[in-house]
């Protein structure tokens, strides 16, 4: 992750992500006064490294993934592997956000329940619009660090529905019908049920990456 440039510019957006929550949490952004909208950036602020690392598997292997495939590794490892990244990265991120007790513990436990989240269900949405992305990386260089027009296409715009919809939703029906704390724990406890399915989830996963496959192996040959 250190030794190119496009991992480094990740790791540099994941760091400034971290702060992104303050644009919501202290009101800078008057359109975004609602309550509804801390959870948005609760999202991004643990959930940065995950959104600007996870929505390119396996792009980031592209220069060798031909290779990868033909020695025969597993796809259920290859993606744990990178599961266990995005969670990991995702936990070491709640940690650092910790300073947010500045502003209050509501506030830090809003940060930690989108953590929750963001392991429970948003690291199996962005490995699963991987598969769809195929865009060829490579790693010395920053062009195209959101990808090109390849990594915008209707399926992966569509799960931008479970990322960010679903949560501010919940939280929406928490305050609206109970109160904040009740808002965080349905967007927590969607996320603790998105853990607990994650077997099932992979198989599915592990089995769309395998009917695209050829798909993408063809795509990463291709020029930008």
């Amino acid at each position: 992750m250190t030794r190119n440039k496009r991992a480094k510019s990740v790791i540099i957006m994941s760091f400034l992500f971290l702060f992104y929550g303050l644009l919501f949490i202290t009101g800078a952004i008057e359109a975004y006064e609602n309550p509804v909208w801390k959870i948005f950036g609760g999202i991004f602020v643990t959930g940065g490294f995950m959104f600007s690392f996870g929505q390119f598997v396996p792009s980031w292997d592209s220069s060798y993934y031909n290779l990868m495939m033909s020695q025969n590794i597993p796809y259920r490892d290859y993606l744990s592997s990178k599961w266990w990244l995005m969670v990991i990265v995702t936990l070491i991120s709640a940690v650092l956000a910790s300073f947010y007790l500045i502003f209050g513990w509501k506030v830090y436990l809003l940060v930690l329940a989108a953590a929750v989240y963001n392991i429970g269900i948003n690291a199996h949405i962005v490995l699963l619009a991987g598969a769809f992305t195929r865009t060829p990386i490579d790693l010395m260089s920053n062009k195209n660090a959101f990808g090109n027009k390849k990594a915008f296409n209707f399926k992966t715009l569509l799960l931008i529905i479970p990322q960010i919809l679903i949560p501010l939703a919940l939280y929406y029906l928490g305050i609206a019908f109970f109160n904040d704390l009740i808002g965080l724990l349905f967007v927590a406890l969607a996320g603790v049920a998105g853990f607990a399915f994650k077997g099932y989830v992979f198989d599915k996963i592990e089995h769309i990456y395998k009917t695209q496959k050829y798909e993408t192996i063809s795509a990463y040959k291709q020029k930008n």
